[in-house]
């Protein structure tokens, strides 16, 4: 039910204010507490504001995002961390600035943008078919547990950990070709300057090579296709 300023309560503004709050022929702003405030325009767009004291000692007001994107909660922590900065002398405006190039470096470092970057690298070297089945294996068998993580941090031991969760599975052919893919995906890191050393390196070693099994019956007609498919399927053995 949409709710006027005029009649708020109590604050800091609960989550039903905020989200109820309707918008006036101006823009306008309502504290919720400690130098935070919700700011609603005419348009009805809301988001967060933080009035702070500039190491200079006059007043600034700094964004802290748009509202529901980021929540009463989630405002009120960035506030509490920025008013801590400006008690210490820092610059808030500075310091979100300097936390937002740290937050997007470490997501450019993690796993799968890597991953994705190594498949882009390899589209012209495979057919649709292939890099399909690539990229839906790092999706399924990977990105999950690695994905959010910063490659430079993963161990060989998790690695390890990884790849015989799979062998217990059972599926040790595509346990083998995630194996080779990951292993690929650190050596591009390794050769642009982005990694030191790569922890697959050597872990096929302490892996089950899988039992040969018989090869279903090909016809004649059947071959070619079958030889192309082969020649495109990324190979999984160790240079």
């Amino acid at each position: 039910m949409p709710m006027k300023r005029s009649e708020i309560k109590r604050r800091p503004l609960s989550d039903t204010v905020l989200a109820s709050l309707e918008p006036d022929i101006k823009e306008y702003r309502e504290q919720d507490g400690n130098g935070l405030y919700f700011r609603v325009k005419p348009d009805g767009q809301k988001s967060w504001q933080l009035r702070y004291k500039t190491p200079a000692g006059t007043w600034s007001w700094l964004g802290l995002g748009g509202y529901p994107e980021v929540s009463g909660a989630f405002a009120r922590q960035k506030a509490s961390v920025l008013r801590s900065d400006a008690a210490d002398g820092k610059n808030p405006m500075a310091t979100k600035q300097a936390r937002r190039v740290a937050e997007l470096a470490a997501s450019n470092n993690t796993f799968e943008p890597l991953a994705r970057e190594w498949h882009s690298s390899r589209l012209n070297s495979w057919d649709t078919g292939t890099a399909k089945r690539v990229l839906g294996a790092l999706e399924r068998h990977v990105f999950p547990t690695f994905g959010n993580r910063p490659y430079t941090g993963i161990l060989s031991m998790e690695w390890m950990e990884l790849l015989r969760g799979m062998e217990r599975q059972g599926i040790l052919e595509q346990m083998s070709r995630v194996r080779a893919y990951c292993k690929d995906i650190y050596d591009l890191a390794r050769v642009t300057g982005r990694a030191i050393n790569n922890p697959l390196d050597g872990v096929h070693k302490f892996l089950s090579a899988g039992k040969p099994e018989n090869y279903a019956h090909v016809s004649i007609e059947e071959l070619p296709a079958l030889l192309r498919a082969i020649r495109s399927y990324p190979h999984a053995k160790d240079d």
